[in-house]
């Protein structure tokens, strides 16, 4: 039993190929080409002057730290045990919520 003549796919092609032609005939008439816009929220303005500020900040602040080392080496450091408790806990909380 023969199902499909080999010619069946013809009335298609002839078809797509014609779309095609539409298509591109009319850009060529009209001289123009389609083209995608994009707004950017207020929000989002935001966000990348944000991002903008972060990435012009120092990742390590170097005049912290060196006062830091200056104050351990002295041995006049003292650091508060209840924020240190305090932060590990709050960061434990945060972690365990994720």
């Amino acid at each position: 039993m023969k199902i499909n003549s080999p010619g069946g796919m013809g009335p298609i092609k002839a078809y797509t190929s014609q779309i095609r032609k539409d298509r591109t005939g009319s850009k060529e008439k009209t001289g123009e080409s389609q083209s995608d816009t994009l707004e950017i929220s207020k929000e989002a303005m935001e966000l990348q002057s944000y991002r903008s500020t972060l990435a012009s900040m120092p990742a390590v602040r170097e005049d912290l730290v060196a006062a830091l080392k200056q104050s351990i080496s002295e041995g006049s450091y003292q650091p508060d045990s209840d924020k240190i408790a305090a932060g590990i806990l709050k960061e434990k909380l945060l972690d365990s919520n994720r």
